[in-house]
């Protein structure tokens, strides 16, 4: 069966000076990465609501609307709507930014943006206790990387847009997630840090993750679905840094050590190191319910994406098989596998 081929990319709405702003900041790749996706989400959202209440966001039929009418996406239906996902998840980020300074969403501009990502202080606060709703807890509360595991899980949908930097296309995906949280005296986790060598006793907590989820360019019958159990040992007594031990790697079958960290934003920053590829994620929450994730992988496949995730809050039925369930497939679907 004939793979399809993504569309070619749109003229960026950004200009090449703005480009160049964004380039001359002093935040760290990812970040930039990120900060040009809000960046430029801004001005498609700008051109969305041109005819309509100053600085006012566009609704998501103005969006569906927009995206369809781009000619780069006219044959790319799956692509238009990962775009609509990005655009509606960014709108939310605006629409915070915009509260704190008192203006419309749409009445930002580039340099509210600019000066948001590089002057976001860390605020203490205590780790949120482990039955604390979900709704009630929000980016600032997040003191250390198990809380952030413990607001990640639940079951995810999550629209991927992957850019494959060396064939220059682009890549829609989705998949459908499951993260439940592990005790640190879970022998589970106490095997896997013996594995590799650490004492258990400075475990303190982990998760089991399983996923499911198909890419644009899969051919017929083929998907990606696996699980993996990983546990967390902190390296500084705030617990915002330290080893991400897993039974498995997605690059490689055998076991891997990573490592987290936890930003000034209260992003978790995970990087892994394989024989022939390093890759870097973020992963932030624009809500309770939505989560972002950034990733790179530089090695033999050079790729860079993009991920809106939200929460799926309706519980499945017993037994009844995970959404999207196929057949198994070994090719590994991002540097995390979820």
């Amino acid at each position: 069966m004939k793979t399809e081929a993504p569309p070619p990319q749109a003229q960026s709405p950004l200009s090449a000076a703005e480009l160049a702003e964004l380039e001359a900041t002093l935040l760290p790749a990812l970040e930039r990465h990120h900060l040009r996706l809000l960046a430029h989400s801004l001005r498609s959202l700008q051109a969305i609501a041109a005819h309509q209440p100053a600085g006012a966001l566009p609704g998501h039929d103005a969006m569906r609307a927009w995206a369809s009418q781009q000619p780069a996406l006219a044959d790319s239906p799956r692509f238009q709507e990962v775009l609509v996902e990005q655009l509606e998840a960014a709108g939310g980020q605006l629409q915070q930014l915009a509260a704190a300074l008192g203006r419309a969403p749409l009445a930002l501009e580039l340099g509210d943006l600019i000066a948001a990502a590089c002057d976001h202080p860390h605020r203490d606060s205590p780790s949120p206790r482990p039955n604390t709703p979900v709704s009630e807890i929000h980016s600032e509360s997040i003191a250390d990387a198990l809380s952030f595991f413990r607001l990640s899980c639940g079951r995810w949908r999550s629209q991927r847009s992957s850019h494959h930097l060396l064939h220059r296309r682009a890549e829609a995906g989705g998949s459908f997630i499951e993260v439940v949280e592990i005790s640190s005296s879970d022998p589970r986790l106490i095997a896997i840090a013996e594995l590799h060598g650490e004492n258990p006793a400075g475990l303190v907590g982990g998760c089991r993750v399983t996923w499911n989820a198909s890419m644009a360019w899969d051919k017929a019958g083929e998907a990606h679905e696996g699980e993996s159990v990983f546990g967390l040992i902190p390296t500084d007594e705030l617990g915002r840094s330290g080893l991400l031990l897993r039974d498995r790697g997605y690059a490689e079958t055998a076991p891997v050590a990573g490592h987290f960290a936890m930003d000034e934003r209260d992003g978790l920053l995970l990087t892994t190191g394989y024989e022939t590829m390093a890759s870097l994620e973020r992963f932030s929450f624009a809500g309770p319910n939505v989560r972002l994730r950034t990733s790179t992988v530089e090695g033999l496949s050079n790729t860079a994406s993009f991920c809106v995730e939200t929460r799926l809050l309706d519980s499945p039925q017993p037994g009844s098989p995970a959404p999207g369930q196929e057949t198994v497939s070994e090719q590994p679907l991002s540097p995390l596998g979820w």
